[in-house]
């Protein structure tokens, strides 16, 4: 496929194009960027803009879809993630020992099939060859300091080299300040740039600032091809998104790196564009554990409309049961630390200290049950049941637990399942799917997870019922089709996804359990849409909130 020139720098080869009209071409999200700003062409669906609380964020420029790609961004760098063992910086596969050395700057790689003078490894290579260096590494199976340099030098690299992509990756916050001690790894850091490499037209202010921006705001991408070695990426972009609880945006990698923005409900103009910071897996957390989490990692007390709402949009997701009247339910007075927890049915209190003792309890002997042992589970969600309101996320957070370990478990096929065990997963991914539907709506991770999960338990309960002479052919298909729109789900938020992920993974998996159900049951040819997206990256607008 020959792709059309950059309209801004005229660079060949430029695979990114408007989405709304399709007219312009560009090379990058940096160049996407400048055209925003021309008179002939202003189809970016967002605006950058300033504010004091937050500083740069993300405006709706046009009502937006769910579904719609908002934007594909080119990352400012790519790198491995902290602590290493010795790996190819150009391919990223692991050491066993000196095999190659780089034929310019002497640092081992995998093999010459790995000496590109336009690969990843150039950008340090260049640095390198100024003052030559020497890389001697005494033990390939241990972890190498040196590693923990190479993301920060392909960033400060750009300065010289990319000057307009660095200036975007400039403005990122660091968070410097909230810095509590001296860390070794940035230390070693500083030392080897600075000393070992005697690259000391980076300062050591330089380099903390890039090595704060990349701490807060980097994305892990993806992984080697043997998967023992995280990659991270930087964004000048999706790097300005804020965080919201409840977020109208999810961000995911693609193939080649780049990471594509997709909104997962209708925005309206003028509304900001957010993300959820956190893993799917605790977007039903309460605030009890977001707060502390979200203030310990990225430097941030959370104000978006969930975190203002101690009824968490009505779920009760923080909820404990009151202990005097055992009818009301205990949440926050007010936003202030420290806060009284009140009952909305009797008026009983607790201090908070009370209430964190009776949280941080219940979350330790969560913590160390097994995950695997559906008894316990089990046996720990009648406890836990009596002292958090049901929607509570421990409760949540026991259920998904017991959720992963039916079905999907070694000798544990649904097909041999007995119906109760099949009635209690479906049970629980639809008590988890109530709460999806408030806290994190449309087209979200938390929603591809839970449809991943239900379908095939609800494909073989049917399947069983109705051999059994449970339910009707007309209830059969209408649950099969119910199972079929999971599985579609799955592929339209998992599907886009970079090939050999985990979640295109799920998707694949969909889309063949989807063609059982189609051919068995509905005679939809429901392949031909999972195959748009899988094959032909075509993937569904919604004109409403799905």
């Amino acid at each position: 496929m020959t792709y059309s020139p950059c309209v801004v720098c005229s660079e060949p080869g430029s695979a990114l194009s408007c989405k709304t009209c399709s007219s312009a071409a560009y090379c990058s999200t940096t160049c996407q960027l400048k055209d925003a700003n021309s008179d002939h062409h202003k189809c970016l669906p967002y605006s950058i803009l300033y504010e004091e609380r937050c500083g740069r964020l993300l405006m709706a420029a046009r009502d937006i879809s769910a579904g719609e790609i908002l934007f594909t961004d080119i990352p400012g760098a790519v790198g491995p993630d902290n602590n290493p063992k010795p790996i190819c910086l150009t391919c990223y596969k692991r050491l066993p020992g000196l095999v190659y050395r780089c034929r310019y700057c002497s640092w081992p790689l995998c093999s010459p099939f790995c000496q590109q003078d336009d690969g990843p490894h150039a950008r340090e290579c260049q640095l390198f060859r100024i003052h030559s260096p020497r890389f001697e590494i005494e033990d390939y199976k241990k972890s190498c300091p040196w590693y923990n340099a190479i993301m920060t030098l392909r960033i400060l690299w750009l300065k010289e080299n990319k000057p307009d992509t660095w200036n975007l990756l400039d403005m990122l916050m660091d968070h410097l300040e909230d810095t509590k001690e001296e860390d070794k790894i940035v230390t070693g850091v500083v030392d080897f740039i600075r000393n070992h490499c005697k690259l000391t037209q980076f300062t050591e202010n330089e380099i903390l600032h890039v090595m704060g921006i990349i701490d807060t705001n980097a994305y892990i991408i993806g992984e080697n091809p043997n998967k023992d070695v995280d990659l991270q990426g930087l964004f000048p972009i999706t790097s300005i998104i804020n965080h919201s609880c409840s977020a109208n945006t999810i961000c995911f990698a693609r193939d080649n790196f780049t990471f594509a923005c997709r909104a997962v409900k209708n925005i309206k103009k003028g509304e900001e564009l957010t993300t959820n910071y956190l893993h799917y897996h605790y977007h039903f957390f309460g605030l009890s554990y977001r707060r502390p989490e979200l203030s310990e990692f990225w430097h941030f007390k959370c104000n978006c409309h969930r975190c203002k709402d101690f009824t968490e949009f009505g779920t009760l997701s923080d909820a404990l049961v009151c202990k005097e009247c055992e009818q009301g339910r205990l949440i926050p007075l007010n936003m202030n630390p420290g806060s009284e927890w009140v009952c909305s049915t009797c008026y009983g209190s607790q201090t908070s200290e009370d209430v964190m003792m009776v949280i941080t309890y219940w979350w330790n002997i969560i913590d160390t049950a097994s995950k695997y042992d559906i008894k316990v589970l089990m046996e720990l969600l009648q406890k836990t049941l009596k002292v958090f309101d049901k929607n509570h996320y421990y409760n949540l957070e026991v259920k998904r637990r017991i959720i992963e370990n039916i079905g999907d478990s070694k000798g544990n096929k649904y097909e041999d399942l007995a119906e109760a065990w099949l009635e209690k997963k479906v049970e629980f991914c639809k008590d988890h799917l109530n709460i999806q539907k408030i806290l994190a709506p449309g087209l979200s991770e938390y929603r591809a997870y839970l449809s991943s999960h239900i379908a095939e338990p609800l494909y073989w309960l049917t399947k069983k019922r109705y051999l059994a002479k449970k339910v009707s052919g007309e209830e059969l298909n209408k649950i099969m089709e119910e199972v079929a729109q999971h599985l579609l789900m799955v592929i339209q938020i998992w599907g886009p996804y970079r090939k050999r992920s985990a979640e295109r993974l799920k998707a694949e998996n969909a889309r063949t359990l989807l063609a059982i159900v189609d051919s068995k049951y509905l005679h939809r040819d429901l392949g031909v849409i999972a195959d748009e997206v899988l094959e032909k990256d075509i993937m569904k607008i919604y004109s409403a909130i799905v």
